[in-house]
């Protein structure tokens, strides 16, 4: 694009032009080039127009975003800048491989960019550094929407001041690494700067199989050894788990006795889209955060990713909760496991909440009472291969020991907050929601909504439902029946809103025919659309005889508005009562 940049960050590129300036509806031309048709999956390849030779060349579409990358971003941009330049980048060329502009070289053979700035700079000779690489591969599958419209991107210079050049359109890329530098801003935060009304979309959430839709790790435990058997539920008819292989598949896994188990989880530590199960043991010695990773071919075994080794300390001495924990052990308490992206670079860390009883200093008086209960939240953030040392996020003399933790960016600036779900005294449960800080760290819990149901009657997830990038707190209701015999459900699904200070009512649906205490939920991208759809596991009931008759599998699709309850599985062989999906 046109109009180099030159000083700290040398060979930015804006866009000027008709391209520069996109309408909100591009003229389309009647006819294709490239014809690309999917707005989820971008495209394998683009026709560009080579100057030099006056000729067309189909050039692999991932190459050109990266050598389009290498001429027009610099190399001292930090991370979440270079990587909502590598969107804005690839869309604007994702946009016209779709919409054809009639161009045509001298051969008649048509193009769908021209290799100068006068759409993006494409020269094959440059070579992107290994932080330009980083980011296309960080963000190939997220897409940009207003509301469901993948649009025209495009960015300028910017004159280096944070905000001000926002016009709702257009990336300025000396101001986005301003923002970054002085906010700490991730990518989905700068892209929410600059472009009003975003959607920051990325769709299969929860793929295992790699077929682009999202698929749903489940567990079954043996309830007599504990032993741990992980599968997947997937529509991919291409998929199927070794039985054989006893380093993956359909084999046991780890046996993790129930009084050792503090927590167990689906997301993607590694960094390669597929979700992992993370778990947080307790060990003769202290704690320990196991993963099974998640492989083309299945669930590798629990391997250890930290461990605290050291001995327990006196839980009658307080703990600073502003020392990190590194190398030490957690101390007593109750603990739990929450597991998302709180430090923003698209990888789920584990986060442990840990609820200290009330102590009593020992140098204090007789007579003194014991202080209000202590939760902390110590994330452990994930390298892609093993977690660092736990260190205290947040801290509040709170007792959440009854309560429903989940972690999910409901803000939408690109961190995980975190959601507790309490009970209200007498009935009704309050959505507190402790949101996430430019500075990383967690602000106080805030009550987001409040549910007229008391929290035993509320099974909680957390799953992007509408597709605008934002997660959503989604909640099963138990109803009563028509005729008050048996409990029913019905969901409701909260959406964080903006100023991501609560949550609104997004939509309900109407009473569903899956019994509330013999189902169980899970959330994936099963249509790959970008938006999350729910999964549910109910009991198929007995035969006549009294014999188990499996697990029938039922997929609620959303469409935005609602979720649309459609029979999907059945198997005789997964007993409901041994079975949980996450």
């Amino acid at each position: 694009m046109r109009n180099r940049l030159v000083g700290a960050i040398a060979a930015l590129a804006v866009a000027l032009g008709a391209l520069a300036f996109p309408s909100a509806e591009p003229a389309q031309a009647a006819s294709a080039c490239t014809g690309w048709t999917s707005s989820f999956v971008p495209p394998t390849s683009i026709r560009v127009y080579r100057t030099t030779s006056r000729r067309t060349q189909t050039v692999s579409f991932r190459r050109y975003v990266e050598k389009v990358m290498a001429s027009e971003w610099g190399t001292t941009a930090p991370p979440a800048a270079l990587e909502v330049g590598a969107i804005a980048v690839k869309q604007y060329a994702w946009y016209y491989a779709m919409h054809w502009r009639g161009g045509r070289d001298r051969a008649g053979q048509c193009y769908d960019v021209v290799d100068t700035t006068r759409d993006q700079l494409y020269n094959p000779s440059r070579t992107p550094t290994a932080n330009q690489l980083a980011a296309v591969a960080a963000t190939w599958w997220v897409s940009f929407r207003k509301g469901d419209r993948l649009f025209l991107t495009g960015y300028r210079a910017g004159t280096g001041s944070c905000t001000a050049n926002v016009d709702g359109w257009r990336l300025y890329q000396r101001d986005a690494v301003a923002c970054v530098r002085r906010y700490g801003d991730t990518a989905e935060t700068v892209a929410r700067r600059f472009y009003s009304n975003l959607s920051w979309v990325v769709p299969g959430a929860g793929d295992v199989t790699g077929d682009g839709r999202g698929d749903v790790p489940t567990v079954t435990v043996d309830p007599a050894t504990g032993a741990t058997t992980a599968t997947v539920t997937t529509a991919d008819t291409a998929y199927s788990e070794p039985a054989v292989d006893p380093s993956l598949g359909i084999v046991p896994l780890t046996t993790t006795p129930a009084d050792r188990l503090l927590g167990r989880t689906a997301a993607d530590v590694t960094g390669d889209r597929r979700p992992d199960l993370v778990q947080l043991v307790r060990t003769d010695t202290g704690t320990a955060l196991e993963v099974m990773v998640a492989t083309p071919s299945g669930y590798a075994p629990a391997a250890t990713w930290w461990s605290d080794t050291a001995v327990p300390t006196d839980p009658a001495v307080p703990v600073d909760p502003a020392l990190p924990v590194v190398g030490a052990t957690l101390g007593e308490g109750t603990f739990r496991l929450v597991v998302g992206d709180f430090t923003g670079d698209g990888i789920a860390d584990a986060a442990i909440v840990r609820i200290r009883p009330a102590a009593i200093p020992p140098d204090a008086p007789p007579e003194t009472p014991p202080g209000p209960p202590r939760t902390d939240l110590l994330v452990a953030a994930s390298s892609g291969t093993a977690f660092a040392a736990p260190r205290v996020r947040w801290s509040a003399p709170l007792d959440l020991t009854t309560a429903e933790l989940r972690a999910g960016d409901f803000s939408g600036d690109g961190r995980a907050d975190l959601a507790a779900l309490t009970p209200l005294e007498g009935a009704g449960t309050t959505l507190h929601v402790a949101a996430s800080t430019p500075s990383g760290e967690l602000s106080p819990l805030a009550a987001w909504a409040t549910e007229r149901l008391p929290l035993a009657d509320l099974r909680v997830l957390v799953a992007d439902a509408n597709g605008d990038g934002r997660d959503d707190l989604v909640l099963v209701r138990r109803v009563a029946s028509a005729d008050g015999t048996s409990d029913l459900t019905r969901v409701i699904v909260y959406r964080g809103g903006a100023s991501g200070a609560a949550f609104s009512p997004l939509y309900f649906t109407g009473v569903l025919p899956l019994p509330f205490e013999t189902t169980r939920f899970a959330a994936a991208d099963l249509d790959g659309n970008g938006r999350a759809d729910l999964v549910a596991f109910a009991d198929a009931g007995l035969d006549p005889e009294g014999n188990p008759l499996g697990t029938k599998v039922w997929r609620l699709v959303s469409a935005g508005t609602t979720f649309g309850l459609e029979a999907w599985l059945s198997s005789p062989t997964m007993r409901w009562e041994t079975t949980f999906p996450y």
